[in-house]
């Protein structure tokens, strides 16, 4: 990747007014202290974005961004560290030259096929939106709800009823005979000629994470039953069937941001569910759902909801997707739409607040598969009702957490009117339940609102009322982003002390003062980090510290806690400020030792383990003594 010296980052930071660069995206207010306006990277009706001029930094308190104007640009634009730079020093008028000798070359095959592929996809989007050989085509997606919007923004197109009009394009193209063949798009005749494989299609292309296309899925117009519904790309040197997820690549940006996945059967569910405000939704291609694609979510996420059609065989489908996902790594839950509705259909019928709204009444991998196990028994006759139970004590049984278990059981008892000490008396008779081991790496099955960010008093400054006294919205969002873990005692404590040190010379040389470990949560890494960088810096008392330069070099994750740091109000550090921090954290720590002792102690007391106990009872006395000294 390129390199930029760090003192020709400076002055390009230095010469350029972070809210006069967001100022060209965003229109900022003067609210108290800081800018406010309606934040670029996720939909909202109240301004929750703010800049901050004096600290140079941005932040949004709803989804959770912040950083420098680097960071900006990085998120904005979806660019790389160095070209983010380079765009900023384009804005401010300094010349600056990347060296790009040391980046990876793209295998020149892969490259031109995928300038090949986006040829296509525009020309066919031209076809749909612009001639009338793509009428029919413009008729269908009009029919089905998609907006001018829409289409442009997934790259909708037509492929007409003429087998050789893409050959013909592509010629003038100076696409070779042989790239033909190796794009996917023809079929090969005997005597060697090429003929387009997709013909009266609507044309949906197939986009990797970071946008390219690398394939297309066709869904014919024709009502003969004898063609097939969709037609994808087959397997090429860049499409995988197996590997890629329909739509991950605006999907991406909303899970950084908090959202869930919610995986849906087909693409227009996904565009339906995109035009109706939740855009993290993704599709695998088909019938299909791979190990593979299960590692991409499990990589870029940390939820997933399975949000597959309402009708038997959309339910029975979930079923199987739920178990296939058993010990991944992503929590999993599932929603059910009622009536036997596919998304598409219920956003039709009812409209994207109530399809928001359904999507938050979210079941547990074992809470769906209590509802499903009840779906038609008639609770009225004994013999179904106790077939039921047994069933359902059977899923409960492979739950480990006994709270869980609990709630299940109440659940059955209530479903079923049986009696929940009965219910409880029964599931204690199972013996004990031992998972079986995911033995394949691919597994397939057969295809058949929420309320306001909670701020809390933690000396973070929320975003103002909006001047505006017709706009009394709440953001619609089915995804809200999550806010950060609510944090204890210890993480507030770092967090001041962070704050501090990031713009006082004097408290960051207290803190190195007094040498210790850092805990490993993020703003204790963040403080050992900011230690390391800061010594290789001249500080003084009295000064400033440079923290955009350290802000700079940290993980979008880690930037917008640096932001949350720097945008609390506190008073005026003193001498008391760093021993005084430091003796909480000190203390915190200790509790929370003491609970892990605790913990300890009444395993070995459960398991017999009299050496262990004493062992642990000495610890426990020491750091008692060691916390109550600490008051």
């Amino acid at each position: 990747m390129a390199r930029i010296a760090p003192d020709k980052i400076d002055e390009i930071k230095n010469a350029v007014n972070i809210a006069d660069y967001i100022g060209q995206t965003v229109q900022l207010k003067k609210q108290g202290q800081n800018l406010f306006g309606l934040c670029p990277f996720h939909d909202e009706n109240t301004p929750s974005f703010s800049v901050n001029e004096d600290k140079q930094i941005f932040y949004c308190f709803s989804c959770h961004r912040g950083g420098s104007v680097f960071k900006f640009v990085q998120e904005l634009d979806k660019l790389p560290f160095p070209q983010a730079v380079k765009k900023v020093a384009d804005y401010a008028g300094i010349p600056l030259e990347l060296d790009d000798a040391p980046q990876h070359r793209e295998d020149p095959v892969v490259k031109r096929q995928k300038e090949i592929l986006k040829l296509t996809g525009d020309f066919m989007h031209h076809l749909l939106m612009n001639t009338e050989s793509g009428q029919a085509g413009l008729d269908y997606v009009q029919k089905r709800g998609m907006t001018e919007a829409t289409l442009k923004q997934f790259g909708i197109g037509y492929a007409p009823d003429d087998r050789e009009l893409l050959h013909t394009f592509l010629s003038k193209q100076n696409v070779s005979e042989d790239e033909m063949r190796a794009s996917g798009l023809f079929v090969e005749r005997d005597d060697g000629s090429l003929h387009a494989r997709f013909t009266n299609r609507v044309m949906f292309p197939l986009r990797d994470s970071l946008g390219i296309t690398v394939g297309f899925s066709g869904r014919t117009l024709t009502t003969d039953k004898r063609v097939a519904k969709y037609l994808n790309s087959p397997e090429t040197k860049i499409f995988s069937k197996g590997d890629l997820l329909f739509n991950l690549d605006e999907a991406r940006p909303e899970v950084r941001a908090g959202a869930p996945f919610y995986l849906f059967e087909g693409f227009m569910d996904v565009i339906s569910a995109y035009q109706a405000g939740v855009k993290s939704g993704v599709a695998s291609m088909g019938t299909s759902l791979t190990r593979s694609q299960v590692q991409t979510l499990e990589r870029l996420g940390k939820q997933l909801v399975v949000a597959y059609d309402g009708d038997d065989a959309g339910q029975h489908a979930t079923t199987r997707a739920l178990d296939m996902l058993q010990g991944s790594q992503l929590d999993v839950s599932a929603v059910v739409f009622p009536g036997g509705k596919d998304p598409d259909e219920f956003i039709k019928q009812n409209g994207a607040e109530q399809f928001q709204a359904q999507l938050q009444h979210v079941l547990t991998p074992t809470a769906f598969a209590l509802h499903e196990l009840s779906r038609g028994v008639d609770m009225s006759n004994d013999h179904d009702k106790f077939a039921y139970i047994d069933q359902a004590l059977a899923e409960v049984n492979k739950v480990q957490d006994a709270l869980e278990r609990s709630v299940y059981v109440k659940q059955i008892a209530e479903r079923t009117g049986a009696p929940e000490d009965a219910v409880t008396a029964k599931l204690a008779e199972l013996p004990t339940y031992h998972a079986q081991p995911q033995q394949d790496n691919t597994a397939t099955y057969d295809e058949p609102a929420p309320a306001p960010a909670d701020y809390g008093d933690d000396g973070l400054v929320p975003p103002p009322p909006t001047d505006d006294p017709f706009d009394q919205t709440v953001p619609v969002s089915v995804a809200p982003a999550a806010a950060p873990a609510p944090l204890g005692r210890l993480g507030v404590a770092e967090r001041e002390l962070l704050s501090y040190m990031l713009q006082d010379a004097e408290v960051t040389l207290a803190v190195s003062a007094t040498p210790r470990d850092w805990a490993t949560d993020d703003y204790g890494q963040l403080i050992a980090r900011w230690l390391d960088f800061s010594s290789g810096v001249q500080l003084e008392v009295g000064m400033t510290p440079n923290y955009q330069g350290f802000l700079d070099q940290q993980t979008e994750s880690d930037a917008a806690l640096i932001s949350a740091a720097l945008n609390l109000l506190l008073p005026p550090a003193d001498d008391s400020t760093a021993p005084s921090l430091l003796q909480v954290i000190n203390r915190e720590e200790l509790r929370a030792h003491l609970q892990d002792i605790k913990s300890q102690l009444r395993d070995a007391r459960q398991v017999g383990d009299v050496a262990t106990q004493n062992r642990l009872s000495v610890d426990y006395f020491n750091l008692m003594r060691q916390l109550q000294s600490e008051r």
